[in-house]
């Protein structure tokens, strides 16, 4: 079907009274009807200082919403929008709309002339960009973006790909010219002392700059003068209407037709075929796919398809995600397939965002990822598993039904990670199905927008290919370490080094967003180091921050409570160890180091810290220092590179499910006596934490915070009365129980986990055994099961432990006569 893609001629005389050129009506129907034709989208910059950007995003969007909603039914029927979807939806996102808003304005002057030319089946939706991850899961027909002064990265990751094909998107911004060296709201958020905004860089707005103009279906316009920069090769002024392919439905099913009905692509319906298995056995499915294919969408039909075949009278479903406004896409259709089959359904909100839905005996409930494997259900429900660390995504591995699902490549978090940690391990454990969606729903193939949004974002990095030669480089350690040349990177001469930089993140770490490049970009204090091989390849990757330095009145402050930015190791210490001749310190914090994926495991990570403190005390800096979830595998880490651990957070990250620990390795002699007491009172404190903060934190994990670079024990003091002696004797002599002598068994204990590198040899299972039973003063039942002995022999070991113990340490105890 051929449409006309032509405003009508109340719409050109309204546009010709407020002195719109021609040229710029016809610019926008040719935009809109290659987007109606191709089902992409295309993007028009509106570029200006006034409020001309503003109206004329009014005129022209008005114009163009004017001519879809003509087309409204045409594009139902061709199932290129939901049949209950009879309105055009415009999205306008800005900064702020508060009153008396330069934000505020500029909407109110858009909507002045929007109003007039869109009509009536037109609805307009606006949004502050804090409140955008509110629209996840929404689809928009056309979009207004005004950057005229604040945004961050993951606003435009958000945002922009919640438009669907044949619409487009108006961008308002300041001249190109001035946009490259103004600061904006997000750069005043990245000072941090003793940094001010004039240190601050404007690196990633310059790199967006010329993604607008190097990528296809963005046209570029002076809002001022009207002049077209950048316009499309050749007018248009009709479009096929594109014709999506209509899925079969197998002609066996488990689940309602109506369900097979809802899907838009072959892949859905495979999805759902998939997901039948769960309905009579056991098993698990992994869903993956890149932003937009509709995984979520077809996980949400294919839950309510498995509530209806179970057998079970209530039927419960976890969902957990990142975040709640990830699975919000999953709620609404499983809403709508629940409806579609004649249920009432009930929703439950957590504030804008729907959190739980019930419909007889059916019931969805979201839960963060630590929390969700705790509960009874018949199904698990993972979206958007990249974003969940990867010990969490293992713990559900032993459920009977579960369903991971993941983006490879979006604004969530990097879906690559998720394929080479998680998968590759969890087929050593269990069998799957595994499916990728590689048709978009929202719009067609090859859109434009999305590749333009990928590259500006690097959401598709990749770090470079290895070869047998790299590996003889890597065995040999022919490596260098390098400072780059930021403004190369991001200015594109040195792009291929930018890209396989953020590649090496996107594999090795479970989540990255798009503010981490602007921060990289743009942040002061904030740098990049990488190790290369001999031929040039990146083969680890280091972000730092540069922290410290910070003046007297500022730190007298943080005492009293303030937090300063991007200074997060001295406001620490500052806070727990009231150590304010730290925050004047100055040192590196490592944000970041991850090793190429083909790589790791042959010690380049602790080349390139060895490096990095060596630049460190040539540039005359204090210490070097980082912050991280506490896997045992990263506290082994840090550990056998020489730092020592200062804090542990009380609290568990909801998503990763880790404490976070803080480490330091001291440089300078001042430092090195302020971290090596700090560390002392951290192993004191852990001690006591261990029994009621930390009493849920894994013994393996314990077991290596206690370690010390400093290797020499504690200075505190531990007393045993004359009758606590009498009676630890009696229990190493098997005449006393150990719950008995539990006063008298732990200060022994205790003085071994503080001692230094004198103290008597224990085996990791013995370590282990003290941290879990006497420490964290876990039952037998419980340590038994920990050590897979029984309860009786747990008990003769402890009794064996501690009586080497008190042999050893009896002469060091100071006594009450």
């Amino acid at each position: 079907m051929t449409v006309k893609v032509r405003f009508n001629k109340e719409v050109r005389e309204y546009a010709r009274s407020e002195r719109v050129k021609d040229e710029l009506l016809k610019l926008t129907e040719t935009a809109l009807a290659e987007a109606l034709e191709s089902f992409q989208r295309r993007m028009i910059i509106l570029q200006g200082e006034t409020l001309n950007k503003a109206k004329l995003a009014g005129i022209l969007g008005g114009s163009a919403a004017n001519v879809l909603a003509s087309l409204v039914d045409d594009l139902i029927e061709r199932k290129l929008r939901d049949e209950n979807e009879k309105d055009v939806v415009l999205l306008y996102a800005t900064d702020a709309l508060g009153e008396n808003t330069f934000g505020r304005a500029r909407y109110e002057e858009f909507r002045k002339h929007f109003d007039i030319l869109a009509g009536d089946k037109v609805k307009v939706e606006a949004i502050p960009f804090k409140y955008t991850e509110d629209i996840l899961g929404r689809t928009f027909d056309m979009l207004v973006l005004d950057l005229s002064y604040d945004f961050s990265p993951n606003d435009l990751g958000r945002i922009i790909e919640t438009v669907r094909g044949g619409g487009l998107i108006f961008v308002l911004t300041n001249p190109f010219e001035k946009w490259k060296k103004m600061w904006t709201g997000f750069h005043k958020n990245l000072v941090t002392p003793p940094y001010t905004i004039d240190d601050v860089k404007k690196r990633f707005n310059k790199r967006l700059i010329r993604k607008f103009n190097e990528h296809e279906g963005i046209y570029i316009v002076n809002a001022e003068n009207q002049k077209i920069l950048k316009a499309p090769e050749k007018e248009k002024k009709q479009a096929r209407l594109f014709e999506r392919e209509k899925p079969e439905i197998p002609s066996e099913i488990t689940f309602p037709k109506e369900l097979y009905e809802i899907c838009l692509t072959e892949g859905q319906v495979e999805v759902l075929k998939a997901l039948e298995s769960l309905s009579n056995e056991n098993g698990m499915v992994v869903l993956t796919a890149d932003r937009g294919r509709g995984k979520s969408v077809s996980v949400g039909i294919g839950v309510v398809g498995l509530a209806l075949s179970s057998k079970r009278k209530r039927f419960r479903a976890v969902i957990t995600a990142p975040e709640l406004a990830n699975v919000q896409s999953l709620f609404l259709f499983a809403k709508k397939s629940l409806e579609k089959l004649g249920y009432r359904v009930k929703v439950v909100y957590e504030g804008r965002l729907i959190k739980e839905i019930y419909a007889r005996e059916i019931g969805l409930r979201y839960y963060p990822p630590a929390q969700g494997f705790k509960k009874s259900a018949d199904v698990y429900v993972l979206d958007e598993a990249a974003g969940i660390h990867v010990p969490i995504l293992h713990k559900y591995l032993t459920m009977d039904k579960v369903i991971y699902s993941s983006t490879i490549h979006g604004y969530e978090g990097a879906g690559r990670g998720f394929s080479v940690k998680f998968l590759k391990k969890a087929r050593e454990k269990r069998g799957f199905k595994e499916i990728h969606l590689s048709t978009p729903i929202r719009y067609a193939d090859d859109d434009p927008i999305e590749k333009w949004l990928f590259d500006v974002l690097l959401l598709d990095a990749e770090p470079v290919q290895l070869t047998e030669e790299d590996y003889e480089l890597i065995k040999k350690k022919e490596v260098y370490f390098e400072e780059p040349n930021l403004d190369n990177w991001f200015e594109g001469k040195g792009e291929d080094d930018l890209r396989n930089f953020v590649g090496i993140y996107v594999l090795a770490h479970y989540k990255n967003r798009p503010s981490d490049v602007a921060l990289l970009a743009d942040a002061p204090h904030h740098e990049a180091r990488v190790l290369r091989l001999k031929n040039g390849k990146i083969v680890t990757a280091v972000q730092i921050a540069k922290e410290g330095g910070i003046p007297k009145g500022v730190i007298e402050k943080m005492i009293k409570g303030y937090k300063p930015r991007g200074n997060i190791i001295p406001d620490m210490m500052v806070k727990h160890h009231y150590a304010k001749e730290f925050a004047k310190l100055r040192g590196y914090r490592v944000v970041r180091i991850a090793t190429h994926p083909d790589a790791m495991d042959r010690g380049l990570g602790s080349k390139a810290l060895e490096l990095l403190i060596k630049e460190a005390q040539e540039k005359n800096l204090d210490w070097v220092g980082s912050g991280f979830g506490a896997s045992e595998e990263l506290i082994r880490f840090w550990i056998r590179n020489g730092f020592a651990v200062v804090h542990l957070s009380p609290s568990r990250n909801p998503v990763s499910g880790e404490y976070t620990a803080i480490v330091i390795k001291p440089i300078s002699e001042r430092a090195k006596q302020i971290v090596k007491q700090a560390n002392a009172e951290f192993r004191i404190r852990l001690l006591e934490w261990l029994g009621d903060t930390h009493r849920d934190l894994e013994p393996e994990i314990a077991r290596w915070l206690f370690e010390s670079p400093f290797e020499e024990a504690v200075d505190y003091p531990i007393y045993l009365t004359r009758t606590q002696k009498k009676r630890l004797e009696l229990f190493v002599g098997k005449v006393l129980t150990y719950d008995t002598v539990l006063d008298a068994v732990k200060p022994i204990v205790k003085l071994y986990f503080l001692d230094g590198w004198m103290k008597p040899y224990l085996d990791e299972r013995q370590i282990i055994l003290l941290i879990y039973r006497i420490l964290q003063a876990h039952t037998w039942e419980e340590t038994a099961k920990l050590i897979e002995r029984s309860p009786m022999f747990t008990m003769i070991e402890v009794r064996d432990i501690v009586r080497g113990l008190w042999y050893y340490y009896k002469h060091v105890i100071n006594l009450k006569d």
